[in-house]
């Protein structure tokens, strides 16, 4: 007895837990939580990796550097009174030395040292983890930073297709919410509450016809008697009985018996109207007051609920201050100039992602775990912001599109209004 009970509690939580998970508030969390796990999970895999391409590019470029100092002493020694020649020699060796140094990629860090206060800062931070996680899902994908391990590109890969359909499930999710928030403050702030109004229920008051006559509904050829006759049209009606053999043997007694034999029809027990009752109705009748269009409260309240369409305009107004907002704070943390800011806003909330211009790549600013945790936040709520965006501006072309072809004839007017 307990075993099924315990199927059907389980079955129960699960069904709560699948209906949560897939909420407004579900998705929102869901993606928040991933955004967070991958931060910790690319920190811990690439986080060890970075130490060790520090140390093997230092290795590289110490020999290097020892073999450059060198050439000069033996440049110096073989020419100490020609300097024309000292520095032809002098500007070959440094230029064969830069080529190499970029060639390693290493930029001078004391490797002993990552992590600890005045030296190398971990570019696979948790934030900076964070912002690689965000780029990832969002298909931003800035590439300043990238994975480098075995492991690393694997799960990135694992990461990306787990997660960039569950950021379009919650873009479209929530751009419609937020949408349908933007329209109801819109009808309300921006239109005053003019976009539609409610149409009260008419009552009207029918009047008799001064040219109805009095005594119209008088006659008395129109009232029932309370004995109609016996003999009907019911009589000529084929029999459709399953035995046509037994209802086509009519004998000659039944043949001489009268008609009003054959059918009893019983008679309704119908009052009979006297003159005065039947004008006392009348006039009952006609001073009752008709509801016309009585059922206009349900098809107000459908109007009601139809979408309010918003212009494109304001739609991109909406666009152009969250650019503009980002670009001020950006320049703020980050000391850009205007335009670079707002570059870098519109590349990355266009999805583009060029990733010359990136937040968060002084390591030298103290500022910089914050900055890149606050962009990443920029970013999600931006992508947001444009998913409901595009969702306005969808209804709005849409609206556009059914009212041009109304009115070249494309579309019937009757139709759209079944629809």
């Amino acid at each position: 007895m307990g075993s099924p009970l315990k199927v059907r509690r389980l079955d129960g939580c699960c069904k709560k837990i699948m209906k949560f998970m897939f909420s407004h508030i579900g998705l929102c969390g869901m993606v928040v939580l991933y955004t967070i796990a991958g931060g910790f999970i690319f920190q811990h895999l690439e986080k060890a990796n970075e130490v060790e391409i520090c140390y093997e590019s230092q290795k590289e470029y110490d020999p290097m550097e020892n073999k450059t100092l060198e050439n000069f002493r033996k440049v110096i020694e073989t020419n100490p009174l020609d300097l024309e020649a000292q520095m032809i020699q002098f500007r070959s060796i440094l230029q064969t030395f830069r080529n190499n140094a970029l060639a390693i990629g290493y930029d001078g860090s004391d490797c002993d040292r990552y992590g600890e206060e005045n030296g190398p800062v971990y570019v696979w931070s948790w934030p900076g983890s964070l912002m690689f996680s965000v780029t990832v899902i969002t298909t931003i994908g800035y590439g300043n930073i990238a994975p480098k391990t075995f492991w690393g590109r694997l799960v990135c890969i694992a990461y990306a297709v787990l997660g960039i359909p569950l950021m379009l499930l919650c873009l479209a999710n929530i751009g419609d919410v937020l949408a349908d928030i933007f329209r109801f403050i819109y009808s309300k702030i921006c239109c005053c509450g003019c976009c539609r109004r409610k149409r009260k229920t008419k009552v009207i008051q029918i009047k008799p016809s001064s040219k109805e006559p009095e005594n119209a509904w008088n006659d008395k050829s129109k009232i029932i008697t309370s004995s109609p006759p016996m003999i009907t049209e019911f009589t000529r009606i084929q029999n459709k009985s399953p035995e046509p053999a037994r209802n086509n043997e009519i004998t000659d007694t039944e043949k001489s018996t009268p008609t009003e034999n054959k059918s009893k029809i019983v008679p309704l027990d119908i009052k009979t109207l006297t003159k005065a009752d039947i004008a006392n109705r009348n006039q009952a009748i006609r001073k009752q007051q008709i509801l016309l269009d009585d059922d206009s409260d349900d098809d107000d309240e459908d109007d009601l609920n139809d979408k309010i369409t918003v212009p494109l305009t304001v739609t991109m107004v909406v666009i152009a201050g969250y650019i503009f907002g980002g670009a001020v704070l950006f320049g703020l943390w980050e000391g850009w100039d205007w335009l670079q800011s707002a570059y870098f806003c519109f590349i990355t909330l266009a999805t583009i992602g060029f990733g010359d211009v990136v937040p968060g790549t002084d390591f030298d600013n103290p500022q910089a775990s914050a900055q890149l945790i606050l962009g990443s936040v920029y970013v999600l709520f931006g992508m947001a912001i444009l998913s409901m965006c595009f969702s306005l501006m969808q209804d709005e072309i849409t609206a556009k599109c059914r009212w041009i072809g109304q009115k070249l004839g494309i579309i019937d007017m009757t139709d759209e209004d079944d629809d």
